[in-house]
């Protein structure tokens, strides 16, 4: 049994902002876009709203699809200008640091409420009603939007809040203070009004569950569902960049790391692993393929100066999806050496292209793994130099079949069932166990 929706909104309030294509942005955008292909077979309408004060309010339709070689279509404006300035750049670094955290916070909350609202003055507010559904899966923590989120569900939505990861809260040391403070006030407020909750893994639900428990939160009902991945695009016409194309081709094994330049993603530890490799006489290269972040520019920088860049070593900041196919064609291993991940779309694009995966033995990768995944102990330069050595001696690509691709139109029908089922659970009663402590384990995917 499952409750109907009649209609879905869809918050796209910080997506609608990002010119990038990767990580929450790339869900919310996938998602979304599969949301509406559905709607006339469902007859279920699907609208994206955008974060205001006083509610939310209607937003344009993003320009979605599987390529990042056509750049999604952005709000555009002083505010989200200025949103993507601070919250990508060194000024972001600067002002983390000069400033003590309380203070950090309110200024924050001053500022995001006038950017989100500056963002949406001029829409219309969305009336809702019985029936509606509010899909909270944007990366709602930049702005206040419990308060937004209650005032739907008091005209009669029902709200579905999707949770990615918990590392603001699991891993301090790979967040700044302030988004850590951020997330601990940004997780309650939104359990608090949400009908049901989502998680992009099984490993995401148990740890939102244990991390519940532990500190007497009560949550809706849970479950979990498997995020998507397109498939790879024809070589007809793919445009790739000579550097990236030569560096591939030289003799001997290539290796790709794909992820934005941050601490969690661990390519400082990896650069060393390969160091160590060269230092020893392997003929093994390393190309890493990601968004810089302000938080990794030292190590960038570092990397832009070593004496193997362009040689043994090569990194890409812009890589188109084309580029990014032509790479794991062509690398003998993925290497996902991180030390926090709620999902691991890089592991699944790659084995679903038919590269191999040496990845750390993270709860999230074990989930994943096929045979084509190497496991290793996080930060084990052994396990981890022991796989790379034996992929470059043998190639194994041919030997393991690629993982079967799981579309993202597969993950927003699984999703949306795994919704309407969850909504449908009867909450325990106000003096009973907490629904942290009783809820059981559901498997939306095997």
């Amino acid at each position: 049994m499952n409750t109907p929706i009649d209609r879905l909104f869809v918050d796209i309030s910080y997506t609608r902002t990002q010119t990038g294509n990767i990580g929450v942005t790339r869900t919310v955008r996938r998602l979304l876009e599969e949301f509406q292909q559905a709607s006339p077979i469902s007859q279920t309408s699907c609208r994206p709203v955008a974060i205001h004060s006083s509610g939310f309010r209607e937003a344009a339709v993003l320009t979605v699809g599987p390529s990042t070689t056509s750049p999604p279509r952005v709000a555009d404006g002083a505010a989200a200008h200025m949103l993507r300035w601070i919250t990508g750049g060194h000024v972001r670094r600067l002002v983390l640091a000069s400033l003590p955290v309380p203070l950090l916070h309110g200024v924050w909350r001053i500022y995001s409420r006038w950017t989100f609202n500056t963002l949406s003055q001029h829409a219309l507010p969305v009336a809702f009603q019985p029936g509606d559904l509010l899909f909270m899966g944007d990366a709602s923590w930049h702005y206040e939007a419990w308060q937004a989120a209650r005032q739907a569900q008091r005209q009669g939505a029902r709200v579905v809040l999707m949770v990615h990861d918990l590392i603001p809260l699991r891993h301090l040391e790979f967040c700044a203070p302030l988004v850590s403070r951020v997330f601990q006030q940004w997780l309650p407020e939104m359990v608090s009004v949400s009908n049901a909750i989502v998680c992009n893994s099984a490993a995401v639900e148990t740890d939102l569950r244990d991390y519940a428990a532990a500190i007497g939160l009560r949550l809706p009902p849970t479950g979990h569902f498997r995020l998507g991945c397109d498939p790879m695009r024809s070589s007809n016409g793919q445009v790739i960049r000579p550097a990236i194309a030569n560096f591939l081709s030289k003799p001997g094994a290539s290796f790709v790391a794909v992820g934005s330049f941050e601490p969690r993603k661990n390519y400082a530890w990896l650069l060393k692993l390969f160091e160590r490799l060269w230092s020893k006489g392997h003929n093994v290269r390393l190309l890493i393929a990601g968004r810089p972040t302000a938080d990794g520019q030292a190590l960038i920088e570092k990397m832009k100066r070593h004496p193997e860049q362009g040689q043994k070593l090569l990194t890409v900041f812009d890589a188109s999806d084309d580029e990014l196919d032509h790479v794991y064609a062509q690398a003998r291993a993925l290497l996902f050496p991180s030390l926090a991940e709620g999902f691991g779309l890089p592991l699944v694009e790659a084995r679903t292209r038919g590269c191999m995966v040496i990845a750390s033995d993270l709860p999230a990768f074990l989930e994943l793994a096929d045979q084509g995944v190497a496991l290793c102990a996080s930060n084990s330069f052994d396990d981890m130099e022991g796989q790379v050595i034996a992929h470059a001696a043998l190639d194994r690509r041919t030997l393991v079949a690629p993982m079967p691709i799981f579309t993202w139109n597969e993950s927003a029908h699984q999703c949306l069932g795994l919704m309407a089922n969850l909504l449908a659970e009867r909450p325990h009663s106000e003096h009973g166990p907490t629904w942290a402590s009783v809820h059981e384990s559901r498997t939306a995917f095997g």
